[in-house]
């Protein structure tokens, strides 16, 4: 295939993706779970309405609880899932009654045949759909009427007095009515997943989560298209093989002058200077996050409670998890945007007049959302902004926790980091003499375009929006933008980077960047779906998800082969290659692009694997090899990259890097390999067998082997942070002060400077 074919393959994967997921959002917000108008007892008391469910969301969201449990299995994968523990709860009292009504006895007290008749009828009740749209009205049976009774106690008791054994500090709700809203919304939450969708057999959750005793078992769709999503697999990944291997799509040979001796003696021009500032603050943030994902570790095994006992008193499980995400964020994020500021005029060949200062406000502005914004989720959990809460404190959303105004603000942000860099890559593009390169370079700006404009999703819904229809928009953000859309990003990074040290031809980068944009984009986009399989969107998600998110490993498997041939390159030019160690961290990138994001996902996306897991340590297991294994590895090659340009050739300390690199890959591995997984693998065995309630109730952590998982934590934390940030950290810190000299001026011509002719 022709670079113009590949181009037109990328742009219409591009768009049938994105229209085909906001097609099925149509469907899924038009049949979408009820908010009952009014829930009524058996003798037509009103019990409560829709304006308290949705005050109870609005509870769950202010203090950061999707942080500290899961609803559907979103959230936390350590702490409570409250919608299936109130499911179990509900369904057990409900059987009692009815034990008591027929028989007159507790259940275990009945005979066999006993025991199966109220089983029969524990199930036929829990699945029946009493709600009434024409009066918008939800009837409950007097055994529903008392199980509700008995789950707001329960609720009003745990977040009024705590438990430790899940690391609720007492008053984690403070307010009695508060915690009365939020037992009804739980409640509704396992209505939602136990009630029959109309015209079907299965729950609005597709029968998640498993709990056969109320009729909660996998569907015959879960099965169906299970089998399609592995047809899926092994169709693209033979289409994949036959497509590269009949066109030659990878990577030409390398360009004549090397480009990267230049860049590492080049003078730098004065937003280069000022972009120094911004990785010093990737590297506190980065070091800020580590620390509380160990503290998150400890939390696991011994929740509530720390070495030093003010931590474990003072800081909750919600504050350490919104600080943990919010953090690897914001590194990423700010890594990317330091790399992009300092690759503007190499590319575009000239300083802008102005471009130091526009690059100071983005400093500011970066600062600002950063410390406003993780300050103001703390205040939020404590619940310290009154009404205000989704504004400044804690928006409620895993991954979004950050309240609105700083949301816009980020958003703000980003649009100024996308008008520094245009305008230092506008005009001047038409001087680049390679056409491939120029097309390169616009490949490039586009990705940046489309990583603000997905991030803007995040704004489509609001406080009180429907459950389901907040988190399909949510996942436009964390799923599209992380895995589809920084993919996207990052291949053209990459490539970028690939042709600057000489190692590609600008051609053959070009090939392999559209190639893999049309693949990523058509898996990526439409496999979103399977975040969807049981959170209330109706049953088209099992088909569309299955089969484009088993697409998703085909790229990634072509990255890791990418990945080796770039290590050849880098053999090649032998040890005197001044970008070797930003080369190796790529090379790492594109390993857990096919382990952590590739393997370890299509290992969970299947739906019928997907029906056991969700919820469970292997979700954990895989974002931790993706996000942090391909974005946060593709981070320090930038940032290293960068940092190898701003730094006086003298000053490099390849020593320091060395001991990084192993740190953070070899802490990362038996993180993943050596304890996430084996717990996760635990735990979805445990919900097969006896229900995802059991997988996440206190006592499977408190499992001998669990525990020994758990407190084997420590290794790979302290690896990570020891041997991987800190050495990372102190380079950064020592050679700041041996920063190149600002000799390029305003309007003056970089590429002049270099010697070349691109």
């Amino acid at each position: 295939m022709s670079t113009e074919t590949l181009k037109r393959a990328a742009i219409v994967c591009f768009v049938v993706a994105l229209g085909g997921l906001l097609l099925g959002g149509f469907f899924a917000n038009r049949e979408a779970p009820p908010y009952p108008g009014r829930v009524l007892g058996p003798d037509g008391e009103v019990l409560f309405t829709k304006a308290d469910i949705l005050a109870g969301q609005d509870v769950f969201q202010r203090y950061g609880l999707m942080d500290h449990g899961s609803v559907w299995g979103h959230g936390s994968q350590r702490g409570m899932e409250f919608s299936a523990v109130t499911l179990h709860r509900a369904g057990a009292r409900v059987r009692e009654e009815l034990a008591f009504g027929a028989y007159g006895r507790p259940y275990a007290e009945l005979a066999g045949e006993e025991k199966d008749l109220v089983d029969i009828r524990t199930r036929r009740l829990m699945k029946a759909n009493a709600h009434d749209a024409d009066a918008d009205t939800l009837r409950l049976e007097p055994a529903q009427e008392t199980a509700l009774a008995e789950s707001l106690e329960f609720w009003e008791r745990t977040f009024r007095d705590g438990d430790t054994s899940y690391g609720f500090l007492p008053g984690t709700v403070p307010t009695a009515e508060e915690r009365r809203q939020l037992g009804r919304f739980f409640f509704w939450t396992a209505w939602v997943a136990s009630a029959a969708r109309p015209g079907s057999d299965y729950s609005y959750t597709n029968n998640w989560p498993h709990e056969p005793e109320v009729g909660n078992v996998a569907t015959a769709e879960t099965y169906v298209w299970t089998l399609a999503g592995i047809i899926s697999l092994f169709v693209t990944l033979g289409l994949f093989i036959f497509w590269v291997h009949r066109d030659g799509l990878w990577y030409g040979a390398p360009k004549g002058v090397p480009l990267a001796d230049k860049l590492i003696d080049m003078p730098l021009t004065p937003s280069q200077l000022a972009a120094a500032k911004f990785f010093l603050v990737v590297i506190l943030l980065f070091l800020v996050q580590t620390s509380f994902g160990g503290l998150l570790a400890h939390y696991t095994v011994h929740p509530g409670s720390f070495y030093i006992p003010i931590v474990g008193s003072l800081i909750p499980y919600s504050w350490a998890k919104s600080w943990h995400l919010q953090l690897a964020i914001f590194w990423i994020a700010t890594t990317w945007i330091a790399s992009s500021i300092y690759l503007a005029p190499i590319i575009g060949g000239r300083e802008p007049r102005r471009q130091r200062l526009l690059v100071e406000i983005l400093f500011g502005a970066v600062l600002l959302v950063a410390v406003g914004s993780l300050v103001g989720q703390v205040l939020g959990i404590h619940g310290l902004f009154g009404e205000g809460w989704f504004w400044f404190g804690h928006q409620g959303w895993e991954y979004l926790e950050l309240g609105r105004f700083w949301q816009i603000l980020l958003l703000a942000g980003l649009v100024g980091w996308l008008v520094i860099v245009y305008r230092a890559v506008s005009d001047r593009t038409q001087r680049i003499q390679d056409p491939d390169f120029r097309r390169l370079v616009y490949f490039y700006v586009l990705s940046a375009i489309l990583v603000v404009v997905f991030f803007a999703f995040g704004l489509f819904f609001a406080r009180g929006t429907h459950l389901t229809v907040a988190d399909y928009w949510r996942w436009f953000v964390v799923h599209i933008w992380v895995e589809s859309i920084f993919e996207f990003f990052g291949v053209a990074v990459i490539s970028v980077l690939l042709v600057a040290m000489n190692l590609v031809s600008a051609k053959g980068a070009l090939r392999v960047a559209y190639f893999t944009a049309a693949i990523v984009f058509l898996s990526g986009i439409l496999g979103t779906a399977h975040h969807y399989f049981w959170f209330g969107g109706p049953s088209l998600w099992l088909a569309v998800g299955s089969v484009f998110s088993s697409m998703e490993p085909v790229p990634l498997f072509g990255l890791v082969v990418r990945g080796l041939m770039e290590y050849k390159s880098i053999r090649k030019e032998g040890r005197e290659f001044p970008y070797k160690w930003p080369m190796y961290f790529l090379i790492a990138s594109s390993f857990w692009n096919f382990l952590g994001a590739g393997v370890f996902g299509f290992l969970i996306n299947l739906p019928l694997v997907n029906y056991y897991e969700h919820g469970t340590y292997l979700t954990v297991n895989h974002a931790h090899g993706a996000l942090f294994g391909v974005y946060g590895m593709l981070s320090v090659a930038l940032l290293l990259f960068s940092w190898r340009g701003l730094v006086e050739r003298r000053h490099w300390n390849d020593r320091l890097l060395k001991v990084s690199f192993w740190g953070l890959n070899a802490g990362l591995a038996v993180m993943t390999l050596g304890t996430l997984f084996p717990v996760g693998i635990a735990q979805a065995w445990t919900s097969y067998k006896e229900g995802l309630w059991v997988a996440r109730d206190v006592s499977f952590f408190e499992r001998p082997l669990v525990g020994v998982l758990g407190l084997m934590r420590i290794v790979p934390d302290t690896v990570i942070i020891v041997f991987g940030v800190l050495p990372l950290a102190w380079f950064l810190l020592s050679t700041y002060r041996h920063l190149k000299a600002k000799k390029i001026a305003e309007g003056e011509s970089v590429w002049e400077r270099l010697g070349v002719k691109l």
